[in-house]
């Protein structure tokens, strides 16, 4: 599907319908709960615009039948979603219950599914209706008249599916506790051999969705990353057809991607990575936020949620769906282990007591209701990672492999140096960025460097790091060098500044690091701002046309990223973020906001009288952040309320907790 037709699918109105139905959800619940002059001054209880939910899944125990299909307390639970500050609810139909025989539909089903719907509709809450979805507990779509055949491309199984799709959106095409239709969850889409298979079966639903309901937006419940990690079937285009996307961490992925406490290092930047990776147009729907094993602690757990949803919100997610509500109950055995798709880890014990993680969902509602989409625009991005196209060849193409941990690393490094920064692929269209960061890159399709070409002679600023093997003649003339060959790998890199402040202040070190790669560079026009110790280039940069194009002569990103992550070399990632901070402050890409601490995240909102500053701590470590602007503040105060406190200079300090998160309302003098 094209750009252009993506943009106008997005603007059919589908964010405004998710707002607005947030907002009536809103009301509906202050009304019940605050007189009518007290709702003009008490703060909103949900945000209008990015809404936060709940994946309630239908068992809570290991070892239930399919038939306690959603048997429990279901109307407790709804009111206790609403008190918890949520507006979505993500249910999932059981196609193994609802259809037990060939065409007879189960009453008693059909009977719960309208609990859940009065429960939505009682409470103020909207739901999102998963079709058909696998939770490896209750095997909700393993039909057993089906004869092992394949729900995926069987057709006559298809025609099964739109016959019980239809049934249940006729009923309810004019529910208003119902915001939209998931065709099916990631557990579900993996097993899809091909993306033909998956494009057709997508397009089937749609339609048959759209028979009877042409208005409720539709979504598939799969994140494009992670399942083609997992499967190698690549859902864009089938996204694409949908009007919401969805972003989510898997356990397998994270170990592959960020491996290491989830408190820490990259996995505390992977949730908005994947979110950033999957927008493409579309409005994003964070999904499955929390942990994925009960391998963590109660804190952890907390401090991990907390990350996810701060970052959501700072990186222009959608809203955000909770993993679970409560634990599974397992059986007794141990050590315990869960498939990629575990369901395990809720914001409640199996007991039903809140964990520290439900009081983090109450603190950012309140934040979240205070900060209006409609009224503060988050700070334009115009710095990009680009992901090489060569991320979809199958193996042996070690690109599939190496791209994607190299693109996180040069979007943690762009993130440590408080950039507003975005991700784009090769064909997206790329008019909109000063900036683009190209990490350890092998080969891109000779369309890209006509593009990037014609980028630079525009006026924009790229960085690339060599990747191995040859170098695209294209080099030459955009980096200004000559491509002399591989040198091959590396156990140490030195790095020995030649111009000092041509690209920050950067500074000369030895470290240990295995670079897999190191292209011996010759003279070509550009200068050289490093050099290994020996004098072989190792940074240069090249004026070309309007702009300029700067070359790493060894895949660092990779190299960091396939690395210990606690045995990074400070220096090393110090160099990255230093040269990448430099290039956006020069192109005009940057936050005109600066911070003296690395491991802190930044976003500003802008608003007609004041701004909105959020910060995040992506450290288990209690820190004080000092925060510079370009012009004087006149006070800052908690996004949540309280009293304004007078600041008078373009500096102040914000103390932030382990995994900690500030958000504050900045008035400018």
């Amino acid at each position: 599907m094209s750009a252009e037709r993506r943009r106008s699918r997005r603007n059919t109105g589908a964010v405004d319908k998710a707002a607005k139905a947030a907002k009536e959800a809103d009301q509906s619940v202050a009304l019940e709960t605050e007189s009518p002059a007290a709702t003009k001054t008490v703060a909103p209880r949900r945000s209008a615009t990015f809404p936060l939910g709940i994946d309630y899944w239908p068992m809570d125990d290991e070892i239930a039948s399919f038939t306690e299909w959603y048997a429990g307390d279901i109307e407790a639970d709804f009111a206790a979603f609403a008190e918890a500050r949520l507006t979505l609810v993500r249910i999932f139909i059981s196609w193994k219950y609802f259809e037990q025989q060939v065409g007879n539909y189960d009453e008693e089903a059909s009977q719960r599914l309208e609990r859940l719907v009065a429960a939505a509709r009682d409470n103020g809450l909207q739901l999102i209706v998963c079709f058909f979805a696998d939770d490896r507990l209750a095997e909700l779509c393993d039909v057993t008249w089906g004869k092992r055949r394949d729900p995926r491309t069987d057709p006559y199984l298809i025609q099964r599916q739109v016959s019980l799709i239809q049934r249940i959106v006729s009923l309810y095409r004019a529910e208003k506790a119902v915001f939209a239709w998931d065709l099916a969850n990631e557990a579900f889409c993996t097993g899809f051999k091909s993306a033909k298979d998956l494009g057709t079966w997508v397009r089937t639903l749609r339609e048959a969705v759209r028979e009877v309901d042409p208005e409720r937006p539709i979504l598939l419940g799969a994140d494009p990353e992670t399942l083609l990690r997992v499967s190698g079937v690549d859902a864009r285009n089938a996204i694409d057809e949908c009007e919401f996307a969805i972003s989510h961490v898997t356990a397998p992925y994270q170990a592959y991607a960020a491996e290491g406490p989830v408190i820490s290092g990259p996995a505390t930047y992977l949730d908005s990575f994947l979110l950033r990776s999957a927008r493409r147009d579309l409005p994003v729907l964070v999904d499955g936020a929390g942990v994925h094993s009960l391998d963590y602690s109660a804190a952890q757990e907390a401090g991990y949620l907390r990350t996810v949803l701060y970052g959501s919100l700072m990186n222009r997610g959608a809203g955000v769906l909770l993993r679970r509500w409560r634990d599974v109950e397992t059986e007794r055995r141990e050590p315990y282990f869960r498939d990629p798709f575990e369901v395990l880890v809720g914001v409640k014990a199996i007991d039903g007591t809140p964990k520290p993680a439900l009081a983090e969902v109450d603190r950012f509602a309140r934040v979240a209701a205070r900060l209006d989409l409609r009224r503060y625009t988050p700070q334009p991005e115009r710095v990009a990672v680009l992901i090489p196209a060569e991320r979809y060849e199958p193996l042996p193409s070690l690109a599939g492999l190496y791209d994607p941990r190299s693109c996180l690393q040069a979007y943690i490094s762009a993130k440590e140096a408080h950039l507003p920064v975005d991700i784009v692929r090769e064909g997206d269209e790329l008019g909109g960025f000063s900036v683009l960061l190209i990490p350890s890159v092998g080969r891109l399709l000779q369309g890209t460097w006509r593009e990037l070409t014609e980028f630079v002679q525009a006026g924009g600023v790229l960085f690339a790091s060599y990747g191995g093997g040859d170098a695209d003649p294209a080099v030459r003339e955009l980096f200004g060098v000559e491509f002399l060959g591989d040198h091959g790998s590396r156990a140490t890199l030195r790095c020995r500044v030649a111009q000092p402040d041509a690209l920050g202040p950067l500074v000369s070190f030895d470290a240990k690091l295995a670079v897999p790669h190191f292209a011996l560079l010759g003279g070509g026009g550009a200068t050289v701002i490093a050099t290994d110790a020996k004098g072989s280039p190792l940074l240069m940069q090249h004026s070309y046309g309007s702009g300029r194009a700067v070359y790493l002569a060894a895949p660092v990103e990779r190299a960091l990223a396939q690395g210990d992550t606690w045995a990074a070399p400070p220096a090393v990632r110090a160099m990255l973020r230093t040269v990448y901070g430099a290039l956006s402050r020069a192109a005009g890409a940057a936050l005109p906001l600066a911070c003296d601490t690395p491991e802190v995240e930044i976003a500003l909102f802008n608003g007609e009288q004041d701004d909105i500053v959020l910060l995040l701590n992506h450290s288990p470590e209690t820190l004080t952040a000092t925060v510079t602007a370009e012009r004087l503040i006149a006070s800052i105060a908690d996004v949540r309320g309280g009293q304004p406190t007078s600041v008078g200079s373009p500096a102040f300090g914000v103390p932030l907790g382990p995994n900690g998160a500030a958000s504050l309302r900045v008035v400018w003098s």
